[in-house]
């Protein structure tokens, strides 16, 4: 069974991710760090606390992605439009798994955005440098299952472009 598909380009993809990456580190930017911690409500995160489960949500992602990988039976893209309109329906209200739930603490800006630079190159090494057909078998995403190397590049952008609108969301409650 083939396993490839045409609508992949490795250079559009990496593209995209630098774009993820960088349009969340611009926003990042020009965010006082007075208000990096600041909840718009008791049961909302702060932009740190998004920031945190961003970068434990994607912690390891290379070791990840290289462990316990396996030929592909099926398209390496058969999950990505589904990711796409689960972690894209901004409507969708999501329950993350407690060990990426972020505390409450204060967060370091600076080192935050330090360690989102770090996991852009990551991922845009890995999308250049390997065979992204492979499935990971290292763990099985809840409603989704074991997902391609390309599928968990796309989860992570995906997932980094959902909390990237709800940044904008807390940035516009906090400010007022």
């Amino acid at each position: 069974m083939e396993n490839k598909t045409e609508n992949f380009s490795t250079a559009a993809l990496a593209n995209e991710a630098k774009e993820t990456f960088d349009t969340l580190g611009q926003l990042l930017s020009t965010i006082d760090e007075n208000i990096w911690d600041k909840s718009p409500s008791e049961k909302s995160w702060s932009v740190g606390q998004v920031m945190e489960h961003i970068l434990k949500a994607n912690t390891g992602f290379g070791n990840f992605v290289t462990d316990n990988v396996v030929e592909t039976d099926r398209p390496i893209d058969e999950k990505v439009a589904f990711l796409k309109s689960v972690f894209l329906d901004f409507s969708l209200k999501m329950q993350s798994p407690d060990f990426i739930c972020p505390v409450e603490t204060k967060h370091d800006k600076q080192k935050q955005l330090n360690e989102l630079t770090a996991l852009k190159n990551e991922i845009v090494l890995l999308i250049n440098n390997l065979d992204l057909s492979k499935t990971c078998m290292n763990f099985e995403l809840p409603t989704f299952g074991y997902l391609t190397r390309l599928e968990w590049v796309n989860f992570a952008l995906f997932h980094t472009q959902r909390h990237t609108e709800q940044i904008r969301n807390i940035l516009l409650s906090v400010k007022n």
